[in-house]
């Protein structure tokens, strides 16, 4: 997987390489120099402003290049990322080539995708006191740019990052980052708070490991986010969030709209989420539900010294709040019950056939090939008619195979649109398809995401599942401008097989309200017709209507909160799990609208999937017509 990202760096590759490798907590960290002592410098920095893997998502990596050199030259990084348990489990793999130019000192951000954690941990044939840890791991090798002096080896720098993922007994700790400010004087405390609180009451079972969450570096966060979905809650101090870079504060506010916890320390009484940037809808708040996330604020001690089971019991409660800990999604949530799946329905197979055809081959190739076509004294004869019974049997059960399954395949998407604030839309798509004979699986997503591979509902078709250790695959991304270059096994032939992608995107699509709250008239810029609306109006009354056009102003009428009510959990049984936290915490919105649309489009991945039905539920604040978006 190749990230073609020619950065304007610089650099001539002269002389003997002399570095050190090193993967501490602090997250991945290479330090390389090229050249010879009093030849131009050229030298190589990996780090990652992180010190933490999630369990799925991305990992920023930053690199820096010095290159006083004449020649350009291009280095290349070899990424994998693997999701393990016991030794087993999937990996995806990703690559980056970076081109930089000669005399020049430059850096750039990777985003290297995370391979979600599918595997069963309590694999039943491990006694429990045998299992192994649920653990992600990225591995990162570095092939720098031929020397001038090719007499002299290259060395290919290594570098690797293994986090351990806590579990207690009946849940997973989230994966959490925290500040400086936050971690030096605390995280010792922390650590044991959150071994207690997954030890529970239990009694007389071995201590738990329980690491709080990883340390971030305030001045290095990306403003891609991106780089944050995979985490669960961050944590810092109002001084900390006000010295981060611009771009990296409206990153953590999308990921906080997507779905993340954001925790903020406060010393100053008068401080509120508006006067942190959060919106005025947020003013004399300590805590609001932005989106598909929490944010709260709560006073910092002067000492720096928190208490630890509150902070601990303050994460537990925010991230189940927002449906969870990420880990759960690929690994447990879409396993069963998914009215997705179920809806796909129970794909039959004629197997009789198959079992005829190999019985009549049998009887071909043996005693009607030995003792008709090549008698006793044209035993010669066999070399001709074997191969060509053994080649028309095969294509006897490609034909079966082809006439049963199909080329391609067919799937259904289920999308949960949430209109955020500043033009953007926020996007989290469930699929699931069936294919058939598939030409091709390789796939590029028609806008940059996070995807993910679902563990799903037992059958003979479903290749990630709990009982296969979840398909123990091996997926490929390369990172592009037009989206994901996908290719590996996110798609088999005669197969079933779930994802999730979730992106947020600059959209203007939106519905707005053009009648008084008395009488109220909207009208909607979505492309897509909205079958059923929902406004609940600043009162807290509810009005309806259906068949909502593009363009085509609306007169809404009364509703009763039975209506409302029933028609809202109806939608919401259709969903995931984490989905369905998220509209939770949207339903009792005042000034939001809820509609869905049974058809729409979707972010698009495999060419050959007939993609059945792909609708949306969407929702957000009703606009005034003389805004451009809340």
């Amino acid at each position: 997987m190749r990230l073609r990202t020619a950065i304007l760096l610089t650099f001539s590759l002269i002389g003997l390489q002399v570095g050190t490798v090193s993967a501490q907590s602090g997250g991945i960290s290479i330090n390389e120099t090229y050249n010879k002592k009093g030849d131009p410098l050229i030298s190589l920095e990996i780090d990652s402003p992180i010190g933490r893997l999630p369990a799925s998502g991305y990992y920023p990596i930053r690199v820096k290049i010095v290159n006083d050199g004449p020649t350009d030259r291009t280095w290349q990084f070899f990424f994998t990322s693997k999701g393990e348990n016991f030794g087993e489990g999937n990996s995806l793999k990703s690559d980056f080539t970076v081109t930089c130019k000669a005399a020049s000192v430059a850096g750039v951000d990777l985003l290297v995708p995370v391979m979600s954690v599918l595997n069963n941990r309590n694999m039943g044939f491990i006694r429990s006191s045998s299992r192994g840890s649920l653990r992600t791991q990225l591995d990162v090798d570095v092939r720098p740019p031929p020397l001038l002096e090719t007499s002299r080896r290259i060395v290919t720098s290594r570098g690797s990052l293994d986090t351990e993922i806590a579990e207690g007994s009946s849940s997973y700790w989230p994966s959490v980052i925290y500040s400086e400010e936050i971690r030096n004087p605390n995280s010792n405390a922390l650590d044991k708070a959150t071994a207690d609180h997954l030890q529970g009451s239990a009694s007389g079972s071995p201590r738990l490991n329980g690491e709080f969450g990883g340390l971030f570096l305030t001045e290095d966060m990306p403003d891609d986010w991106r780089a944050y979905i995979g985490y669960d809650a961050c944590i810092l101090t109002e001084k900390e969030w006000n010295e981060l870079p611009a771009g990296a504060r409206n990153a953590l506010r999308q990921w906080n709209r997507l779905g993340g916890s954001l925790i903020i320390y406060t010393n100053n009484p008068a401080t509120d989420l508006n006067t942190l940037g959060f919106g005025r809808d947020t003013a004399g708040s300590s805590v609001a539900d932005l989106g598909w996330g929490t944010t709260i604020l709560r006073p910092f001690p002067r000492d720096g010294l928190l208490e630890p089971p509150g902070v601990v019991q303050l994460v537990v409660d925010a991230v189940n709040k927002t449906g969870g800990p990420r880990i759960s999604d690929p690994r447990d949530n879409f396993s069963s019950s998914w009215k997705l799946q179920d809806a796909l329905g129970i794909k039959t197979s004629q197997m009789i056939l198959v079992i005829i055809v190999l019985l009549a081959f049998g009887v071909l190739v043996g005693p009607i090939n030995l003792f008709v076509f090549a008698r006793a004294g044209k035993r010669h004869k066999l070399f001709i008619s074997t191969p060509l019974i053994s080649l028309g049997a095969s294509v006897i059960l490609v034909g079966l195979i082809v006439l049963q399954d199909g080329f391609g395949g067919y799937g259904k998407r289920l999308i949960l649109h949430e209109v955020g604030p500043d033009n953007t839309a926020y996007i989290s798509q469930e699929q699931i398809a069936r294919t058939g004979v598939l030409l091709k699986t390789s796939f590029t997503t028609s806008e940059s995401s996070f995807l993910s591979p679902l563990t799903i509902g037992e059958s003979r078709w479903a290749r990630v599942t709990k009982s296969n250790g979840g398909g123990k695959g091996v997926y490929n991304i390369e990172m592009t401008e037009a989206g994901l270059a996908a290719t590996g096994d996110w798609f088999k032939s005669s197969s079933e097989h779930g994802h999730l992608l979730e992106t947020v995107r600059p959209s203007r699509e939106r519905i707005s309200l053009l009648g008084g709250v008395d009488e109220p008239t909207i009208v909607s810029t979505f492309s897509f017709v909205v079958e059923k609306v929902f406004f609940r109006d600043l009162t807290g009354r509810l009005w309806t209507t259906s068949d909502l056009q593009q363009g085509r102003n609306t007169s809404m009428t009364p509703a009763e909160e039975t209506e409302f009510t029933s028609w809202f959990s109806e939608q919401q049984q259709r969903f995931g799990p984490r989905n369905r936290a998220r509209l939770d915490l949207a339903r009792n919105r005042r000034g939001y609208f809820f509609g869905f649309a049974p058809e729409t489009d979707g972010i698009s991945s495999l060419a050959s999937i007939d993609w059945k039905t792909t609708s949306t539920f969407v929702t957000g604040q009703l606009s005034p017509a003389n805004r451009s978006n809340p």
